[in-house]
């Protein structure tokens, strides 16, 4: 049995597949001239079933992605099947007499060298395709071919982390939930599991070491635990802890066609945030009252190229028409920090989250942006989006994405292209500059949207992704509480309206302040929208008022979760 975070509630039981991001480790073995022959016919087997695997990810691939992004693997089957390579891998093992993972580890080497040396900056740009080449043919040989294209049904993922992009193509049917050794609440994995509405579970110390490819195993995302090869007892009690739970969830579905009111008359909007076309039919299942975020940076990380303005315009388009009516609000390219693009190339930072990120990029990379914005705007057409910039930390910047945006704007316009003229403009509230000087955005926006992730991460001075101090990177901060409430006046002073899409949103202890400060918007992972709405319909907005200024007279963050467990306590049993 081993504890860990709860990072999405839940229960699950199936098998794990492990997944180690490790670089292999190679040892080179000098063999007998007798052995030869036996390590070339590991050699062919292992081709044999590099290949094999190959295919099978290619056929997951085209039923996912563009025919041009397909074609990579054509170039992987022709260079593991290249006279050449495997010419080169046949010498070593004959003339230096060394075991087969070797060899080939010597001529991927040799050939990656003549590669990177040419003057073609096509061949050059194939070095990173001969490494994941010859990545699949030693893990052929060392019997570890296992990837994230390749689960079973009832796969329980266990891993160190994940980035977004691994997570990318993930056969969500037959994904049950996540274990992971590292992340937090706010990590990238933690927050896809979310939107998934699956158990996850980080900062499980030790068994990554220890527990099997395969093995049985019960994930218990409500108390925190992982149970590795149960007896019949645990699966017999577990079992019905899942009933149970489902039987809740039922219970809490009752309200999908109820509104987010309280019971005198305030009303919220209890919207999804999601990070790729697909997450809007969990949207739909919860009857969400819009898309509070949708994270668009995803559709330039599932794939090896800068998306064009076709292929981004046909995914917000699909969002908007499903949505049917319903507000979409798209958040334009917020990469850099802990979300990279292997194929922009972003420079090497000290602090990334405090770098060339975001908004940052955008506003540098012009070209880049105005594709975006085109396609925002022509979906627009299609239904009711709203436009949200990330990372705003100076009117100056904002100064500048408004006036690119009507450059965009005058440019459709000309080209006779239909967009929605009134379409609603923010900014999200994620720095402390942004937050103290929200007065004078305010003038210049339809609405705020406050990423709760990053404003605790840059007013706390806490790495969000440093399990270390994970603890420290919590919404019950004072200060934290402070500044929202700071926003939220305002907002409201200037007449615009206020929501709050980072994962504070989804956090019910803290919907009676949200409520109190007269938020109208909370955007959520789709698994915490029925538990939300059930707290706005437990509260009474006056009643949240005192509470908001309870807690903002608290010195300390366990003094505020503290009170606020005691306020649900006595909402629930009131109800």
């Amino acid at each position: 049995m081993y504890k860990g975070i709860v990072v999405s509630k839940g229960i699950a039981i199936g098998r794990i597949y492990k997944y180690a991001n490790e670089k292999l480790a190679i040892t080179t073995r000098s063999i007998p001239a007798e052995k030869v022959e036996e390590e070339i016919n590991r050699l062919e087997e292992a081709k044999e079933k590099a290949n094999k695997f190959l295919h099978e990810i290619k056929g997951k691939a085209t039923r996912e992605l563009s025919s041009e992004e397909v074609q990579i693997f054509d170039a992987h089957f022709a260079m593991l099947n290249d006279p050449m390579l495997n010419d080169e891998v046949i010498k070593f093992i004959n003339d230096e007499k060394i075991n087969a993972e070797a060899a080939v580890k010597k001529a991927i080497e040799n050939i990656i060298a003549k590669f990177a040396a040419m003057d073609n900056e096509y061949f050059r740009e194939r070095v990173k395709d001969i490494e994941d080449v010859g990545d699949h043919l030693l893990r052929a040989l060392t019997g570890n071919l296992n990837t994230l294209l390749d689960i079973g049904d009832d796969s329980i993922i266990l891993a160190e982390d994940l980035t977004p992009s691994q997570t990318a193509l993930l056969d969500k049917d037959k994904l049950k939930g996540f274990i992971l050794t590292r992340g937090g609440k706010t990590s990238h994995t933690a927050i896809m599991a979310r939107n998934l509405m699956i158990p996850a579970i980080v900062g499980v110390k030790g068994i990554l070491d220890e527990a099997q490819h395969g093995a049985d195993v019960i994930l218990d995302a409500i108390s925190g635990q992982v149970i590795i090869n149960p007896d019949q007892k645990a699966l017999a009690e577990y079992r019905a802890k899942l009933a149970a739970y489902e039987k809740k969830q039922r219970e809490l579905s009752k309200l999908k066609e109820k509104p987010a009111r309280t019971c005198d008359g305030f009303g919220v909007k209890v919207a999804a945030n999601i990070s790729i076309p697909e997450d809007t039919n969990r949207v739909l299942e919860v009857n969400a009252d819009g898309i509070g975020l949708f994270r668009s940076e995803f559709l330039y990380m599932n794939t090896g190229q800068l998306p064009d303005e076709e292929k981004q315009f046909k995914a917000y388009k699909e969002v908007v028409e499903k949505m049917a009516g319903k507000p979409v609000i798209i958040r334009t390219l917020d990469i850099g920090g802990d979300k990279e693009l292997p194929y922009m190339d972003l420079p090497e930072e000290m602090n990334p989250f405090l770098g060339w990120r975001a908004i940052r990029i955008s506003l540098e990379r012009k070209d880049i942006f105005k594709t975006q914005l085109r396609a925002i705007l022509r979906a627009s057409n299609y239904g009711q989006i709203k436009l949200m910039f990330p990372l705003i930390a100076s009117l100056e910047e904002l100064d500048k994405a408004l006036e690119i945006l009507d450059e965009v704007k005058e440019e459709l316009e000309s080209e006779n292209i239909l967009y929605d003229r009134k379409m609603e403009v923010g900014m999200m509230i994620e720095v402390p500059s942004a937050a103290l000087m929200a007065d004078r955005f305010a003038d210049k926006v339809d609405f705020f949207s406050i990423g709760t992730n990053d404003l605790i991460q840059y007013t706390v001075a806490v790495d969000r992704t440093n399990e270390k101090i994970s603890e420290l990177h919590t919404p019950y901060h004072p200060a934290v509480l402070r500044l929202i409430n700071w926003v939220a006046e305002a907002a409201q002073k200037a007449g615009i309206w206020v929501g709050i899409c980072g994962e504070a949103g989804g956090n019910s202890l803290l919907t009676p302040i949200f409520v109190g400060m007269g938020i109208t918007e909370l955007s959520m992972s789709p698994g915490s929208i029925l538990e939300v709405k059930k707290k706005v319909r437990e509260l009474s907005k006056k009643e949240a008022e005192k509470h908001v200024n309870k807690v903002l007279a608290l010195n300390t963050a366990a003094e505020v979760e503290e009170y606020l467990k005691e306020v649900s306590k006595t909402a629930e049993e009131n109800y």
